[in-house]
């Protein structure tokens, strides 16, 4: 055996080496540095950077950030700072944040037993160059969010990416003044889903191979109701036809796979320049909340869905012999009122009030083959209709997104006014 070889082969054997050695540390719990950071965040003041090294850890316990503003959660980068809690003891979430101010920026988080972050009731959210997963692929004992602002102001995600969520990867609910920017949600139930928030913008992301790709929803008997206004613009929704792996009794249980938009109870919502692509059941659905028929007690919920503006898309669908998914109820209704065809468009035609479109529904889409139906669920299916020309209208354009100024008030004022 030459030299040359000799040399080769111990280079190799090294490598394995190494590799096994790194293996084994990744595989311990890493006590110590879950301790220092978590040290740093109980002790952090306004204006800290609590870094996080490169490397694999693996964490039993939630991390928390409570109620100090101004801090920065930054690890090495998405693929360099890996957090993993497959073998999680304590709590649910991997990391918890209730700070006003707060950015989260350059890791992963794996494999939490509930949610992998959670941010509630703060104000100024950035996450960025953020990734959740799940290793052990789709499972309905999966975390429900990979990313989950909820009730918080001035929230902006960019560049993040999401999979294997039993519910959604990306998911902002409660919220209101939301930026959502080039992120990829993929291999989730819901892509990206934003829920009861008002003031939203969900822009030149991808949404790809998900049950459903990007949701709008608005659901009752939640402490924030009736979100309103959001943006959906110059996104990739692409072949949404993964199955659908979420807990039954999960609202996004009811989503068919092989769909690409739902805008459910959804108002004032604007869908334009987004290509929305590859869906075995339906590019776009618009519903209101009694197609779920599920009953609620909010007597101020409003059911309905109304002034929807969808144009200038690019609908494209999915080809060969592909056929609405039956897994769920509506993709059953979908395909038995719409020859079990494929459709660009479907409206449930559950409406508040009289005429030939009073919930404002506007559809300008230039695709000579659009394939429209209106299944008229209000009069159990009684006059479903391809005919569209009562939705070929325009609405005005939605405004930009614009944060604002803190309008939370302090305790001692609340304790005032009681």
């Amino acid at each position: 055996m030459t030299l040359r070889i000799i040399t080769f082969l111990l280079a190799i054997f090294t490598i394995i080496a190494c590799k096994q050695e790194a293996e084994t540390v990744a595989n311990e719990v890493s006590t110590d540095i879950y301790e220092a950071i978590q040290e740093k965040l109980i002790d952090a003041k306004a204006g800290d950077i609590i870094e996080i090294p490169e490397g694999k850890f693996l964490f039993d316990r939630p991390l928390s950030l409570d109620g100090i503003a101004n801090v920065t959660i930054k690890g090495a980068g998405m693929e360099k700072t890996i957090l993993s809690f497959k073998d999680q003891q304590a709590g649910a979430e991997g990391l918890k944040v209730t700070a006003d101010n707060v950015t989260l920026d350059g890791f992963t988080i794996q494999d939490t037993k509930g949610d992998a972050i959670k941010l509630q009731d703060c104000e100024g959210v950035t996450i960025r160059n953020v990734k959740t997963t799940w290793t052990n692929g789709a499972n309905p004992t999966n975390g429900g969010y990979g990313l989950y602002p909820v009730a918080c102001r001035n929230v902006l995600i960019e560049h993040c990416e999401a999979s294997y969520a039993s519910d959604a990867g990306i998911y902002v609910g409660q919220s209101t003044n939301v930026k959502v920017l080039k992120s990829y949600a993929h291999h989730n139930v819901a892509g990206i889903e934003i829920e009861n928030c008002k003031n939203a913008i969900v822009t030149k992301c991808k949404a790809e191979n998900n049950s459903g790709g990007i949701l709008v929803f608005d659901l009752p008997d939640l402490p924030a109701g009736n979100g309103h206004t959001c943006i959906i613009t110059d996104n990739e929704i692409i072949d949404n036809n993964f199955k659908n792996f979420s807990p039954e009794g999960n609202m996004v249980a009811i989503v068919p796979p092989g769909t690409g938009l739902i805008l459910l109870a959804a108002k004032n919502v604007e869908v334009f320049n987004n290509r929305i692509k590859g869906h075995k059941t339906v590019g776009a659905a618009i519903a209101s909340f009694h197609i779920t028929q599920r009953k609620w007690k909010d007597d101020n919920y409003n059911p309905f869905t109304h002034d929807i503006y969808i144009h200038d898309n690019v609908l494209e669908r999915k080809g060969g012999v592909a056929v609405p998914d039956l897994s769920k109820e509506f993709g059953k209704m979908i395909s038995f009122y719409c020859s079990a065809k494929q459709q660009d468009i479907v409206y449930d035609g559950i409406t508040e009030g009289e005429g030939k479109n009073p919930m404002n529904l506007c559809i300008q889409e230039s695709k000579e083959d659009l394939r429209f139906t209106n299944v008229d669920a209000a009069n159990d299916f009684a006059n479903v209709s391809n005919d569209i020309s009562a939705y070929v209208c325009s609405l005005d354009g939605l405004p930009e997104v614009i944060f604002s100024e803190s309008e939370v008030e302090t305790k001692e004022t609340q304790t005032e006014g009681k």
